[in-house]
């Protein structure tokens, strides 16, 4: 009987129990669903501080990309109106200002608008237009404080007065303004400038960012526009003063060739005693005009004969030229001179080497000072040789001497006008340092070349070679 009651009363124990475990699992479960709902609204918030972080991180590189390409264009551009105006631009439709413009500095105060940008529909400031005093002071201080004035509400800001505020919205239409100064080192070149005129606001980082990041590219750009300009007047003075002094070079020259002559030329005659009887002393004076007045020729024919590579005059007839013909002529000019020192003077030409183009005068100067250059600088009683042949598609000509040679150092210096050897300028041999730089002059200009190798106390070995073709440069063309 007993145990027949205890299983009766079992089932509401266990209809008790269960609903407390079902409870239990109620409570469980909204536990685990307003979890997830926090974890989700969580979740959902972080993706969104995510994105947004991510669209800031791609807007702040973009902005470095804009002002790295911008500074790189603006140091590429050498027109200072043009690397303003690229500046104010770019800067200006990036920031989505209403107004960009450029201020220069004017000595210490704030000088006129150099360049402005403006947006549609926005006018721009009349370029005359000064600063408002009390903006004026207040970007003064900031350029000194080497730091970019930020107003985001003109007719709010404390640091102008109503009647300043006014001001600044009468002359410029300026609700919000932002000014950063130029600077290079510690000179004050101009300010890169916002407007807002459609409504006050107050200017974001970004802006900042973009407007001072291209203030000190453009304040470089505009300095090495400057300096550039200042380099190609200078340059363009000295050009012109360069004009002056070759056009003078080739005037008094050929004023002074036709006296020289004559002097040159009398000279000769009296010492032809068919002409004229000398004495000895006389004949010795008369030699010493005579060789002075061939001095004074030849300097004379060399400054003509740069003056003439200077102004690009050198003239190509149609024709070629022997040169084997040439250095038979200015041999027998230069024959008494090696004869009296004693020099052996010998030439080694190929009798059937091909004509080359060029100008027999001119060409005919280049023999001459190789020559002479030679003889001058070699001791009596040597030797000098001279040999022209055909070679790599054009004649050589190759002149030896055993004379003082030219220190390596030198070398490079060689064909510089008006250089002379060291060497030469102590044993006082006469000179004017023009002859080698007349030779390349004149050799380049019939698209040859010329080289030189010397050693001091064995002697000089100048080579010049002459195309056989007519390749060379128009400058030459008469």
């Amino acid at each position: 009987m007993t145990t027949v009651l205890k299983s009766v009363a079992d089932p509401s124990a266990e209809i008790a129990l269960l609903q407390r475990q079902l409870e239990r699992e109620r409570r469980a479960r909204r536990m685990a669903e307003e979890v997830g709902e926090r974890s989700t609204s969580q979740l959902y918030e972080t993706v969104q501080e995510l994105r947004h972080a991510q669209g800031q991180l791609r807007q702040h590189l973009e902005d470095q990309q804009l002002v790295h390409q911008l500074s790189l264009d603006l140091r590429r551009d050498l027109d200072p109106q043009g690397i303003m105006r690229r500046a104010v631009t770019s800067v200006g439709a990036a920031v989505e200002a209403d107004r960009c413009l450029v201020r220069f500095a004017d000595g210490s105060g704030i000088g006129r608008i150099a360049e402005q940008w403006s947006a549609p529909d926005v006018p721009p400031v009349t370029s005359g237009t000064t600063l408002p005093p009390e903006l004026a002071r207040l970007s003064l201080a900031a350029a000194d404080e080497h730091t970019t004035l930020l107003v985001d509400d003109v007719l709010a800001d404390p640091r102008l007065s109503s009647e300043g505020a006014g001001q600044v919205v009468d002359a410029l239409g300026a609700l919000s303004y932002l000014g950063t100064p130029m600077r290079i080192g510690d000179r004050l070149i101009g300010w890169l400038v916002l407007h807002a005129t459609t409504h006050a606001a107050p200017w974001s980082a970004r802006q900042l960012a973009v407007v001072e990041g291209v203030a000190d590219a453009l304040g470089i750009a505009l300095m090495q526009a400057e300096t550039h300009a200042h380099q190609t007047e200078a340059l363009e003075r000295l050009r012109a003063v360069d004009q002056v002094k070759t056009e003078f070079v080739s005037t008094v020259s050929h004023e002074l060739r036709t006296p020289v002559t004559s002097i040159s030329g009398y000279a000769q005659l009296l010492l032809d005693p068919e002409v004229s009887e000398l004495s000895e002393d006389q004949e010795r004076m008369v030699s010493v005009v005579s060789r002075n007045a061939d001095r004074l020729l030849n300097l004379i024919e060399d400054l003509l004969s740069l003056s003439r590579a200077d102004a690009g005059d050198l003239s190509l007839p149609p024709g070629t030229v022997d040169l084997l013909a040439v250095l038979d002529d200015v041999r027998a000019g230069v024959v008494p001179l090696a004869r009296r020192r004693g020099i052996d003077l010998v030439v080694d030409g190929d009798e059937h080497l091909p004509r080359i183009p060029g100008n027999p005068d001119a060409l005919e100067r280049v023999v001459f000072n190789l020559l002479s250059n030679a003889l001058k600088f070699s001791a009596d009683g040597s030797g000098v040789t001279v040999t022209l042949r055909q070679q790599d598609a054009g004649v050589v000509l190759t002149v030896r001497d055993t004379g003082i040679g030219i220190p390596e150092a030198d070398l490079p210096l060689v064909f510089d006008r008006f250089h002379r050897s060291p060497l030469a300028v102590e044993r006082a041999i006469q000179g004017t340092g023009l002859g080698l730089s007349v030779v390349r002059s004149t050799v380049e200009l019939h698209g040859g070349n010329v080289s030189i190798d010397s050693r001091v106390g064995e002697g000089t070995e100048v080579r010049v070679w002459l195309p056989l073709d007519d390749g060379v440069d128009d400058g030459v063309d008469g």
